[in-house]
């Protein structure tokens, strides 16, 4: 979710139902390596430059919005003492509830730098990190996986481990390294790990729908699941599962709620990042408008927005059924 969990989308989400926020994946080496954050008006950059973390990007990246209570700041690296390091940055800087570390990550580039879900074979490592960072944090910490490299079982093995190294919690993506989104979930695993670990476990993977959100939480026992893809676009989905699990139906957002989100979406973006956030607001924007008529044609137009007016513009224009 990297690019796209900002603060601007996970106030629509937690507008819509999230209990719980995760920020974007940040930084150890950018936070700690970097010059002192600027204080002076107009300083802080957040360029998304691929490959360039600097602290202030990473500290942007951490940031949280106004009222944003159960937030957990994502951190990645594979260097004990940077990871270290960072967590006091954030826990300083930014006052989240929890920390986490990242071993899901499957895109190649988090593998050619050795952070993210290539980790899951550096479990030694990543087991002193869990322990270095116990030792210098109150806060808890959990830890995002995948289920193995290439075996789903592997987990059985590795996570006892991470559980006796003081992590608190454990975000589980039920696909393996190669199977990045499109693997078929494997919820048999996650739900061996409920029986085994004594650690809370959050489901992730594979959840589109309420009724989805339904399936794996009865197959697993998990009591938390963990929507990514399916909220880009979709921040109802949070709703309409809490819905789903009290009375077995749930409501879909008519066409004027559907318009009201999108452009209080846009308006947290020119808020937090001004005109430059429109970029990033691009792929948002193109997914609020999957499955509409003409839906070619309005994303075609959504990712040449530059600025708030040209949000508005398409929304004035549009219709959803």
């Amino acid at each position: 979710m990297a690019g796209f969990t900002d603060k601007a989308m996970r106030q629509i989400c937690s507008e819509n139902g999230a209990d719980i926020t995760w920020s974007e994946m940040v930084s150890a080496e950018g936070l700690v390596h970097n010059p002192p954050l600027p204080t002076g008006r107009g300083s802080v950059s957040w360029r998304r430059d691929e490959g360039s973390f600097t602290r202030n990007k990473s500290l942007k990246l951490a940031e949280s919005f106004s009222g944003e209570k159960n937030y957990i700041v994502q951190i990645f690296g594979s260097n004990i003492e940077s990871m270290v390091s960072a967590t006091k940055i954030v826990e300083n800087k930014i006052h989240p509830k929890g920390i986490n570390i990242n071993l899901g990550c499957p895109v190649p580039k988090a593998k050619k730098a050795g952070y993210g879900a290539c980790q899951m074979g550096e479990i030694p490592s990543v087991v002193k990190i869990i322990k270095k960072i116990k030792q210098n944090t109150s806060l808890p910490i959990s830890v995002k996986t995948r289920l193995g490299i290439s075996n789903p079982k592997e987990i059985l093995d590795f996570a006892p481990k991470l559980e006796k190294a003081g992590a608190n919690e454990l975000i589980v993506h039920a696909r393996t390294l190669p199977g990045m989104f499109h693997q078929k979930p494997d919820w048999k695993i996650v739900k061996k790990l409920t029986t085994t670990l004594k650690i809370p476990i959050i489901y992730n993977g594979g959840i589109k729908s309420p009724e989805d959100a339904v399936f794996y939480a009865q197959k697993t026992g998990c009591l938390e699941l963990m929507i990514g893809q399916a909220a880009i676009g979709n921040p109802w989905i949070f709703s309409q599962i809490k819905e789903y699990f009290q009375t077995g139906k749930y409501s879909f957002p008519n066409e004027l709620e559907k318009k009201k989100t999108i452009l209080r979406h846009a308006e947290l973006v020119e808020k937090y990042f001004g005109e430059k956030g429109f970029v990033i607001f691009r792929a948002h924007l193109a997914s609020y408008l999957k499955n509409i008529p003409d839906a070619g044609a309005w994303r075609a137009r959504a990712v040449q927005i530059k600025n708030l007016n040209d949000v508005k513009e398409i929304i004035k224009e549009i219709h959803f059924n």
